[in-house]
């Protein structure tokens, strides 16, 4: 299996908002980030990656969805994303 990255990882992420993934994937996709030492992001970028990063890392699917973001929250968080990455450049 190739090393995770922010390219894969910004997929899932917009086929989660989407409804085209469910959570776990995205969850265990950001799990596999972590124990491959896979975050160390642009710092451009650094903000609006970590702060995803966070929000699938740290509930899996079981947990209260009062636990988890919901999908108007994540999409404010790709829309972070979007827009650093307008200023800065793509990831």
């Amino acid at each position: 299996m190739p090393k995770p990255n922010i390219i894969e990882f910004e997929r899932l992420v917009r086929a989660y908002v989407a409804g085209e993934v469910a959570w776990d994937t995205v969850h265990s996709y950001a799990i596999e980030m972590e124990w491959t030492n896979a975050t160390d992001f642009p710092p451009q970028l650094r903000q609006p990656l970590e702060a995803l990063h966070m929000a699938f890392l740290t509930a899996d699917e079981k947990d209260d969805p009062q636990f988890r973001l919901d999908r108007s929250e994540i999409l404010k968080l790709l829309n972070d994303f979007d827009l650093a990455q307008a200023k800065h450049g793509s990831a």
